[in-house]
């Protein structure tokens, strides 16, 4: 009987035991999991966000456009900002003066580094060609800056409407597989261009759109994003007309769960209301971020586009204030012809209005 109860206490001890360690292992090993991409997250959330990083790529002829994307985030930003700049030996200069001048002017709340187009040699004419010139330089970045962490990339014909910490603010909300966010290309299959033309693979149903997106560059080198894009393009070069947004896109097809949908109101587009109004956030919410793609900003097809960018290309740093800028805005909007994204006026309005009183200590108007 003794030898009986010492065994069964044996076995008693033994599961018990065995418990505990595969509750330990399982423990570990969710941690495991979420060390490798949450690191940056947490040390984030631990305290105040000390700076925004932005990024954008711009040879020829877009200078201008891209020093109106510089002006919106200083506009309506707080936070010091530092851009970071891939740009051809032609603008380097001009972007050093002009930016040198807008840091004094903001009291250093602007900073920023200008580097050059760097493509592989392999390719090289292939990849400056790609799309618009230069443009598919983005995909190269996260092994060009290898000192920085984290950063929102926007096309230059994007315009900042609130302020850039609610937009860095999601970098908080990636899970441990997430490596970057992006808004739809559009939730309606009719109109969406993917699931209509696309003759290669696309991210879930509808397609990503990568004219805003946050970049978290430690997490995509440990993924090893720049691997994989030279093999993309050069197996679906013929099938690619939007050139880097296509990589980006049949990358995330294979890897859906490394994105984080934004909404629509990071990146609004002319396509969001052409038709009617196909993004209900932005309704609601306001409009964040304005993407002028395919020349809404100058084609005079979107006048209510056109209105937006002309106030904030006319603003002065240093010298005009918010009041001027909304005033202009409205006078301008008010003057274009009628249109289905003009009709939405409330939505254009919202968030720039909302954002000058915050920053002014203004009531609602």
């Amino acid at each position: 009987m003794r030898k009986l109860a010492l065994w069964k206490l044996s076995v008693l001890l033994f599961v018990s035991f065995l418990s505990i360690y595969c509750l330990y292992c399982k423990t570990y090993t969710n941690n495991l999991d979420k060390k490798p991409y949450s690191r940056a997250v947490e040390v984030q959330l631990k305290k105040e966000v000390e700076r925004i990083i932005l990024s954008f790529v711009v040879c020829d002829s877009r200078y201008n456009e891209s020093l109106n994307v510089v002006k919106s985030v200083l506009i309506f930003t707080k936070t010091p900002v530092h851009f970071v700049i891939f740009t051809d030996e032609n603008l380097r200069p001009k972007f050093n003066e002009t930016l040198s001048k807008w840091r004094i002017m903001t009291k250093n709340q602007l900073e920023f580094e200008l580097h050059k187009i760097n493509f592989p040699e392999a390719h090289k004419e292939d990849w400056m060609n790609l799309f618009s010139k230069c443009a598919a330089q983005r995909l190269f970045i996260p092994k060009l800056i290898p000192h920085i962490d984290s950063m929102i990339y926007v096309d230059t014909d994007t315009l900042f409407l609130g302020p850039a910490d609610e937009l860095w603010g999601y970098f908080s909300q990636f899970n441990s597989s997430q490596i970057s966010a992006m808004a739809l290309e559009d939730d309606n299959p009719n109109v969406s261009w993917y699931p209509r033309f696309a003759k290669h693979p696309f991210y879930g149903k509808y397609g990503v759109n990568s004219g805003v997106m946050l970049m978290n560059l430690t997490r995509m080198r440990t993924f090893s994003w720049v691997d994989y894009v030279t093999p993309i393009m050069l197996k679906w070069k013929l099938y690619i007309p939007w050139g880097d947004q296509d990589i980006i896109n049949i990358i995330f097809h294979y890897h859906e769960r490394a994105v984080f949908v934004l909404p629509c109101r990071y990146n609004y587009r002319s396509d969001q209301c052409m038709y009617g109004d196909a993004c209900l956030d932005a309704t609601k919410r306001g409009i964040f971020l304005l993407h002028g793609s395919r020349k809404a900003f100058h084609s005079h097809k979107q006048p209510a586009f056109e209105a937006i960018y002309r106030a904030i290309n006319e603003y002065n740093i240093g010298t005009d204030t918010t009041d001027i800028l909304l005033n202009k805005m409205e006078k301008y909007f008010m003057e274009a012809p009628t249109s289905n994204c003009g009709n939405l006026k409330n939505a254009f309005f919202r968030v720039p209005i909302n954002t000058s009183n915050q920053l002014n200590g203004k009531p609602n108007r």
